[in-house]
């Protein structure tokens, strides 16, 4: 969750700062702060609220006398919203900011903290009064940090300074950090890519990795080198340009992804993927496909697509939920892995387990440099671009058009599909952007859909086989933003219970795409219908106009590209409604964009 930057000996401090903290405000925004540093002085401003917050109290000058400082943007999970909350935390002797969670905090207070009388709510404020109490008696920094590692538990990246030595340690376990260096000074950040106007050299740290930076050198504790990567270049990667928000301009940016996305997978990825599990594929008993939110979404999205285009068993499974199960090590299975950025900590967490019992793991991310892409077997890439938007719209798009390749690339391997078959389902595939755009260009039943839901108390997604996962998906993404009650449901399931919360103040939208369980669906409109129940229905197939019913004509589909074509309306009615609401789209509350705490 939380974002944190360092820049040592660097100038312009305070422009750096804020310019690498507004990139990663989509980590975390209930509070911000920062801490200049010197040789025996530390300057500490902290703020509730969002970067553009903290901007509005460093207007004041002073800050040339520093020559560093660490910063840090906040999603609270240990005590409330406050500045007594912020990070960083400091006196004179040391300052720290954290992203993470330690999880015996509770354990350290009591043995280290037992005579401290103010009242602790976070877990890092206590690890820095621990390290205060233990730094009274360990005066070598390099042991203290030692030390320090060796009784705190959990998922965590540090940033600490000794102003003494003017010293910083950077700690890794499980919480993305990065470091950085040029000819004007080093930078850390829990996205190396909000480092990319400055940094062209990047080192990603690794678990367990302890580094120290002092003047201008960068070692490793454990003796270990730092060896940086090359880091190209973006421009503009956080601009919203024309747009009034990052995720509608996301959304209008899907059919230039989809379509970039694709070219490289028909000109160069799954040539390359085919040798790499060819092999593997011929005994393969299962595939399983883990994820958390809308990346759940996209795997269940997946399992259709295999079991219609494969003769392959597929299951699908929650990551906060697999990485606590006992899982069989007598089945030949491939675990595949969604996560736009690569760093979901409860996906991340089931990959290890998952791979240390013997199983072939593959990511797919929108984040070629994450966590994730380095502990997976294999990496099937998206590209997406930088997905600003908490709630996620073209990372998900793209993320359905790598699982498709997959699916159909599987079923070509296996011979579960001709090649006549399989060049159509490409084409099908490339025809998308086409589809995509046509749908953008034709919005004008985004008023009527909006006015419906301000008269409604609750809107609920009803649907069935492909697009079943896209009611699920419109539905979070309507919370999400607009904070209105929302749920989607199997067609089928409806008179199994749902049913019972139709009324006249409940809006239903409908997904039927014209295939064999259009009746079947179109049914269920008319059973909400009779309750009184007002429905809109996407479909591609023109029915009978009713009373309290909407009906907004879609693209033809075909079955692999059916659920992109009903993702786009949704993400476009929940912008629109949210923009309505007057809610905060982009930062929507209690959420943030990447998940790294469990």
């Amino acid at each position: 969750m939380c974002g944190i930057v360092g820049i040592i000996n660097s100038d312009n401090l305070k422009i750096k700062a804020i310019n690498v903290l507004s990139k990663l405000e989509y980590r975390g925004y209930d509070s911000a702060g920062v801490s200049f540093l010197a040789k025996n002085n530390i300057k500490t401003i902290t703020e509730v609220g969002k970067i553009s917050q903290l901007s509005k109290s460093l207007t004041s000058t002073g800050y040339n006398a520093f020559d560093s400082v660490i910063g840090h943007t906040r999603w609270a999970t240990h005590g409330i919203v406050s500045k007594n909350n912020a990070h960083p935390f400091s006196n004179q002797k040391i300052s720290l900011v954290c992203n993470g969670i330690i999880e015996n905090y509770s354990e350290l207070k009591l043995k280290y903290l037992k005579n401290y009388k103010k009242n602790i709510e976070s877990d890092t404020e206590t690890i820095f009064l621990v390290l205060n109490e233990l730094s009274k008696k360990i005066k070598d920094h390099n042991k203290l940090i030692q030390k320090l590692v060796s009784i705190i538990k959990g998922h965590y990246a540090f940033l600490i300074y000794f102003s003494d030595t003017q010293e910083i340690f950077s700690l890794k376990s499980g919480s993305p950090l990065s470091v950085g260096k040029n000819a004007d000074g080093i930078y850390f950040s829990s996205d190396p890519s909000a480092l990319t106007e400055y940094v062209n050299n990047i080192y990603h740290l690794q678990d367990g990795d302890i580094i120290k930076v002092s003047v201008n050198t960068i070692s490793h504790l454990n003796g270990k080198k730092v060896i940086f990567e090359n880091q190209a270049k973006v421009v503009n990667e956080f601009s919203k340009g024309d747009f009034k928000h990052f995720m509608i301009k996301e959304i209008y940016e899907q059919p230039h992804v989809i379509k970039k996305t694709q070219k490289y997978y028909d000109a160069d990825y799954f040539l390359d993927f085919r040798n790499k599990l060819k092999d593997l594929t011929n005994n393969l008993d299962s595939f399983v496909f883990v994820g958390c939110g809308t990346a759940y979404h996209a795997c269940l999205v997946a399992k259709y697509y295999f079991e219609q285009f494969t003769d392959i068993d597929v299951s699908c499974e929650y990551a906060s939920e697999l990485r606590y199960k006992n899982i069989s090590t007598k089945k030949n299975s491939i675990y595949v892995f969604i996560s736009q950025s690569g760093e979901t900590m409860d996906t991340l967490m089931a990959l290890k387990y998952v791979k240390s019992k013997g199983y072939t793991t593959i990511v797919v991310t929108n984040s070629l440099e994450s966590t994730m892409v380095r502990e997976a077997n294999i990496t099937l890439p998206t590209f997406a671009m930088k997905e600003i938007g908490v709630a996620s719209t073209k990372a998900f798009t793209c993320q359905l058009l790598a699982l498709a390749n997959l699916c159909i690339e599987i079923g070509n391997i296996r011979k579960n599909i001709s090649k006549k078959e399989y060049i159509q389902l490409k084409q099908d595939l490339k025809n998308i952007p086409t589809k995509i755009t046509k749908i953008l260009k034709n919005s004008s039943y985004i008023d009527k859909v909006v006015s419906l839901l301000s008269s409604s108390k609750a809107c609920y997604f009803i649907a069935r086989n492909i697009v079943f996962p896209i009611a699920l998906e419109g539905s979070l993404k309507l919370k999400e933003i607009s904070y209105m009650h929302s749920e989607g449901f199997a067609g089928g399931e409806m008179k199994h219970g749902p049913i019972a919360l139709i009324d006249k103040n409940v809006l239903s939208i409908c997904l039927n795409p014209k295939n064999k369980l259009y009746e079947k669906s179109s049914s269920n409109c008319e059973e909400i219908l009779a309750r009184g129940g007002k429905v809109v229905v996407f479909s591609s197939k023109k029915s009978s106009s009713k009373k309290n019913l909407l009906q907004i004509i879609m693209p033809k589909e075909n079955y692999i590209d059916t659920p992109f074509i009903y993702t786009i309306p949704l993400q476009l009615i929940s912008y629109y409604f949210a923009l309505n609401e007057g809610t905060d789209i982009d930062q929507p509350r209690n959420l943030a964009k990447s998940v790294t705490v469990e």
